[in-house]
């Protein structure tokens, strides 16, 4: 059979052509016309197929889209000016291996930037192991226990803030309380004020870390002062302060009792300890109580932390639907997330799905945009498997493609979608076999 470029067969040829075409018709590759290699999606979609996202930081598993490994710092990324904000959210179904990489991140972490101090909130109870294993305190936070935290304690900061920060601090951290006490979002104007010179008063009398049970007895008998203060008089105070005191009174004799009702128990070095674990699982059954512990622990930490500020820090609420189901709390981690950026110290959200949040609001109030702020104008988002009925709203709030929607459906566990600023890598999430035993949360299941 004659070849050659140019050569064009003629009868027997054409049908050798077309036994040819057929032959190869039979063993033609399968695979649907929108497959192919990164290499020719980067020739395809250049501007959105990028590189990798040049972050120092520890390795975490394999890029699918930039290729090679994938490596991540939440101080890194900010620093480099992939985000505006050093905050993170990881959402998705359950046992598809949110905590696990969390705990991954910051055991792989910890050995690169030994100097950073991390706190953990853990509601569950899931992080002792780890927290053992790298050497950091872990406080048991229990009624009838023998660790306290005051919530009002700003430990290291007190010297290292201006007295107006420290107390909006403070001021911040009740309100936050009470609220969550009397069952509302935010507290009046007037309530505010009242908790913002009661606590100024504590403060300039003497006393550096005020408690609950200080705040109660000032309520429950304020200086003639307060009421001028306040520009009213001790008839229109005494009503005024009603509430408050009654929710105050009720923290201290409940809710918290044995908790954050006294001076803090911690003698922890801030300055050279390399983290710390608050487990709150023994309140798992109160939930109330639980969201006003998290709200106090939360309040201890960052003020606590504030004091600083040549080390970053780092802080990680686990199952924080938990806490966001609370618009109290949302507002108050939403207010501290704002001051991160000033006292390097960044935070991760551990969540199930973002509507979490829109079923405890879902009427488009201005409670329902604050809770669902936290986590849409979060810079960095990590998604892994969605359920179908989560898939709408990514849609709509955090403005994901069609596509990558679609893909959230079938991710495996341990493969998330990383939304780092403008940025989108798939990775494939390694767990090595030495560390399962210390980011498993299946123990209680099938045995230590």
């Amino acid at each position: 059979m004659p070849s050659g470029r140019g050569h064009r067969p003629g009868g027997a040829g054409r049908d050798a052509g077309r036994r040819s075409t057929a032959g190869f018709a039979r063993h033609r590759l399968t695979l649907p016309r929108d497959l192919a290699t990164t290499a020719h999606l980067c020739v395809l979609y250049p501007g959105r197929i990028g590189a990798r996202l040049g972050v120092a930081g520890a390795f975490l598993g394999g890029n699918r889209l930039g290729g090679g490994g994938f490596f991540f710092d939440l101080h890194e990324a900010y620093r480099e000016g992939l985000v505006q904000g050093p905050n993170m959210v990881l959402c998705g179904a359950g046992a598809y291996g949110k905590s696990a990489i969390a705990k991954t991140l910051v055991y792989r972490s910890t050995a690169l930037t030994p100097t950073r101090f991390t706190a953990v909130l853990d509601p569950k109870g899931e992080w002792a192991r780890l927290g053992e294993a790298l050497g950091w305190a872990v406080l048991r936070l229990r009624h009838g226990g023998d660790v306290r935290v005051n919530p009002f304690d700003l430990g290291p900061a007190r010297a290292a803030a201006a007295d107006e920060d420290l107390l909006t601090h403070r001021v911040g951290v009740a309100a936050a309380l009470v609220a969550i006490a009397t069952n509302r979002t935010n507290l009046p104007a007037g309530e505010r004020r009242i908790l913002h010179e009661s606590l100024r008063l504590l403060t300039t009398a003497g006393t550096p870390d005020p408690t609950l049970p200080d705040l109660r007895r000032l309520l429950a008998e304020p200086p003639a002062s307060l009421a001028d203060d306040l520009n009213t008089t001790s008839d229109e105070l005494a009503d005024r302060r009603r509430p408050l005191l009654d929710a105050v009174a009720l923290l201290v004799e409940d809710d918290l009792r044995g908790i954050c009702d006294t001076e803090t128990s911690v003698d922890l070095d801030w300055a050279r300890a390399p983290g710390l674990i608050v487990d709150l699982s023994a309140l798992l059954s109160r939930r109330r109580t639980l969201r006003l512990v998290l709200a106090a622990a939360a309040g201890w930490l960052q003020g606590a932390m504030y004091g600083s500020r040549d080390r970053h820090k780092l802080t990680i609420v686990d199952e924080a639907w938990m806490a966001l189901e609370d618009l109290a709390i949302t507002r108050f981690l939403q207010d501290q997330w704002r001051l991160g950026r000033q006292w390097g110290a960044a935070n991760i959200l551990i969540t199930h799905a973002l509507s979490d949040l829109r079923s405890q609001v879902d009427d488009g109030s201005a409670a329902a945009k604050i809770a669902e702020g936290l986590l849409t104008t979060t810079s960095v988002r990590v998604f892994l498997h969605q359920n179908p009925e989560q898939i709408r709203g990514l849609l709509a709030d955090l403005g994901l493609t069609s596509t990558e929607a679609t893909l959230l459906r079938s991710l495996q566990p341990f493969q998330a979608l990383w939304k780092v600023g403008a940025q989108s890598a798939i990775v494939d999430h390694v767990v090595a076999p030495w560390e399962w035993d210390l980011c498993d949360t299946d123990h209680a299941m099938i045995g230590s």
